[in-house]
């Protein structure tokens, strides 16, 4: 139900992330297996194979690990601490706090407190400052999973937000969230109580305000981006002006304990409990996002200070098709315990959790381990791979090609992308692009049909290339909206990178393109 927010200072909090690193690859620690205790004493002498190697961070938009920044409309400052300000490094020193710098993060949680506006007009001083922070996203090449809210105080207070006022403010948000649509992930219904978590509010007991303020939500998102609540009985008891909309309301889980916790029953997604099965059943229809936090490590009723299974926490990150997780909260516990266990391919196939076999090999071809760390960040969301088999070729005046596409994150490519093929000539000059009819949303990780292996997806045809020469041909997957989004190198999709896939970008930051193969024409 609730969360426990609290300021973490910038020293103590580096110094725990320090301690831990400098034993980061020296303990093993067993990752568990689904549905195993925590507690549980009896391993069976786990495998755990040779030490871990770390593995390059691959860095895609709208997925992965998040940072959180909590900033005040009206000073741009943060409520809970005197570091965090609106300046060019904001996020820099967010990525520092977690030691994140080379995790390839996209994702900030960026909370916007409208607390002094909570019974009037969003002036030109708010709606400046909320251009000020998407211009900052889009500036460093990040995207939001975006909540407004107007309590920051916590539990026990109110800030006296008024159904009138949010929708006013929802209206006068719209023509900037339609601005600035591709620095946004999703946006959590935020606005009712302590922050934004529909708890401690005058509407905590108003479902009329609570339909009204999701359905003006949905209204200024454009299709088919997402709006994630907090709770799956909420949406339960939403009442929706346009039903097929309910396939855009995914989950925040602000209380991910993998079901450990006391309080994890009508707080966490609880294995076995409605909750879980509605949203394990309804992901795999609507493809919608989610993303979760751990609570805080302290010693109090609501805090996490003991460490959740891996395997299990894995296992639910799969299941409910997570695109992307804090490690903000609890870093000093449980996300720095990830950094120090082992996972392997037998493990995870014990465990039904795909993977492509690439993943464990080293630059020479040799098998290795990899942390839990790594694994999570690597796999939320898509991680898309081109089979090996995949060939492009000349076939007279024509590109011909026929490639296979697999998925092995955990969820799939959720927000709008456009596919292209492209030939890059001997200059490195983008000289033609053709675009596929194909929807990389419908790239899903498996079928009903096949569960637990990784469908492949074929890209096959042929196209009159309409040039000469030699000439590199990649596949280029950009941002979908106007030519500002698609032609930014920051937000178009990687492939992961194997022997037959490397990366190209151009000089003016237009392309981030996945080179495929070579042809001569």
């Amino acid at each position: 139900m609730f969360t426990i927010k609290k300021s973490i200072t910038l020293c103590a909090t580096l110094m725990l992330g320090l301690m831990f690193s400098f034993c980061s690859n020296t303990v093993d620690v067993y990752a568990g297996r689904y549905g195993e205790s925590e507690k549980s004493e009896d391993h069976d002498n786990p495998e755990v194979i040779g030490s871990i190697v770390p593995i390059e961070a691959l860095r895609n938009p709208d997925r992965g690990f998040h940072v959180e920044s909590d900033l005040l409309c009206d000073n741009l400052k943060s409520p809970y601490n005197d570091y965090e300000v609106y300046e060019d490094n904001l996020y820099e020193k967010k990525l520092e706090l977690v030691d994140a710098k080379n995790d390839g993060i996209t994702l900030v949680q960026q909370y916007i407190y409208l607390t002094k506006w909570v019974d009037k007009d969003l002036d030109d001083e708010a709606l400046g400052n909320v251009r000020k922070i998407f211009e900052l996203l889009k500036k460093q090449g990040y995207k939001a999973i975006l909540r407004f809210a107007y309590n920051h105080g916590g539990l026990n207070t109110s800030a006296g937000e008024s159904k009138q006022w949010i929708l006013r403010h929802i209206n006068q948000l719209t023509p900037l969230i339609n601005e600035y649509i591709g620095q946004i992930a999703t946006v959590q219904v935020g606005f009712i109580g302590a922050w934004g978590e529909w708890h401690n509010s005058p509407l905590s007991n108003d479902q009329v305000a609570k339909n009204s303020v999701v359905n003006a939500l949905l209204q200024a998102l454009p299709a088919p981006y997402c709006v994630e609540l907090r709770y799956p009985a909420q949406k339960r008891a939403l009442t929706l002006n346009n039903e097929s909309y309910r396939a855009r309301i995914g989950f925040a889980n602000d209380y991910f304990t993998a079901g450990e916790h006391s309080h994890a029953p009508g707080n966490d997604f609880v294995p076995n409990t409605e909750d879980y099965t509605m949203v394990a059943d309804e992901v795999k229809r609507y493809n919608y996002y989610v993303s979760g936090e751990i609570p805080y490590n302290e010693d109090t009723e609501w805090g996490l200070p003991f460490l959740i299974t891996p395997i299990k926490s894995l296992k639910i990150l799969r299941e409910h098709r997570y695109s992307a997780f804090d490690i903000s909260q609890n870093f000093d516990l449980n996300i720095m315990s990830w950094k120090r266990v082992k996972v392997y391919p037998s493990l995870l196939d014990e465990n039904k959790i795909l993977f492509d076999a690439s993943y464990f090999k080293d630059a020479e071809g040799n098998d290795v381990v990899r942390s839990f760390y790594d694994f999570v960040r690597d796999h939320l969301g898509y991680r898309l791979n081109l089979h090996p088999e995949s060939t492009v070729k000349a076939d007279g005046g024509n590109l011909a090609y026929d490639l296979t596409i697999t998925n092995t994150g955990f969820a799939t490519v959720i927000n709008p992308k456009d596919v292209y093929l492209v030939l890059i000539s001997e200059e490195n000059q983008v000289v033609k692009e053709f675009k596929l009819d194909v929807d990389p949303k419908n790239w899903i990780p498996t079928t009903e049909q096949e569960p637990d292996v990784a469908a492949k997806y074929s890209l096959k045809g042929s196209v009159a290339a309409g040039v000469s020469g030699k000439l590199k041909v990649g596949l280029w997957i950009p941002e979908k909206g106007t030519d500002a989004m698609k032609y930014n190198a920051d937000y178009a999709i990687r492939l992961a990178q194997t022997r037959n896939v490397s990366y190209w970008t151009d000089a003016a930051g237009k392309y981030s393109v996945n080179i495929i193969g070579e042809i001569v024409f």
